[in-house]
């Protein structure tokens, strides 16, 4: 059960709990100020707030707590569920390396419109790795267009059955003391790696897991412990020794 299934499940228990409390208490009070003759505010009685407008009151207030926490868990959830990023390195915050993410409809009109999974790309080296259920597709920009074009690109790719399953991804990527962190889900079709200065690793991790799972406090690694489907690719972003 998600976090915010179960608030609104819980908020007509919480209602008819305070509405009962309340019943109990108040025929207790008009039992007593009868007993004792108490019936008015001139005999020295404190009027009580009629049950209706306390059900009303008890209503409103529910209701209003009730849609902030619902607002405040989808938010927190959509956040968990795009995309986030973290950096220790690069100065002022500025990340050791660009990552993107690409959708299938960013294709269009684009240098890269009519790609298909596993296809050359020009000015692209492309080479394959396998580990688990998935194929990484990895282009490396040819040396004349570097600066130009992304230094890298990654289509992951799998043959798995991933039905009733949702996406996530976590990238790392570490040079010396400096790392940035990046994660999330959404379908991107490939993810592209930009910096000419970036001489790190980068451990790319791709998986599905249960759906069940979106919109719970679970961490992204937990997710990637629980997957179905998973795969994961290491890559080593140093220059090759010049050749003397």
């Amino acid at each position: 059960m998600t976090p915010i299934f179960a608030v609104i499940l819980a908020a007509p228990v919480v209602l008819g709990i305070t509405v009962l409390i309340y019943m109990f208490y108040y025929r207790r009070k008009i039992n007593k100020r009868l007993a004792e003759g108490i019936i008015s505010e001139k005999r020295g009685g404190k009027p009580m707030m009629p049950p209706i407008v306390f059900v009303l009151v008890t209503i409103i207030c529910v209701s209003a707590v009730t849609v902030l926490l619902v607002i405040a868990l989808s938010i927190f959830s959509f956040k968990n569920f795009t995309s986030s990023g973290s950096s220790n390195g690069g100065f002022d915050g500025d990340p050791i390396v660009d990552v993107c993410m690409v959708y299938k409809e960013d294709l269009e009109n684009s240098p890269f419109e009519g790609y298909k999974t596993g296809d050359e790309i020009k000015g692209y080296k492309m080479s394959t790795e396998k580990n688990g259920d998935f194929t990484f597709y990895c282009y490396y920009v040819n040396d004349n267009m570097q600066g130009v074009l992304p230094r890298l690109i990654v289509v992951p790719d799998t043959k798995a059955d991933t039905s009733r399953l949702s996406l996530g991804f976590i990238i790392k990527a570490e040079e010396g003391k400096k790392e940035l962190t990046f994660n999330g889900s959404g379908e991107p079709y490939m993810f592209t790696f930009d910096r000419d200065s970036f001489e790190g690793t980068i451990r790319f991790e791709e998986f599905y897991f249960d759906e069940a799972l979106n919109g719970t406090l679970l961490s992204w690694e937990e997710k990637s412990e629980r997957s179905k489907v998973k795969g994961v690719l290491e890559l080593d972003m140093s220059y090759p020794e010049p050749e003397e």
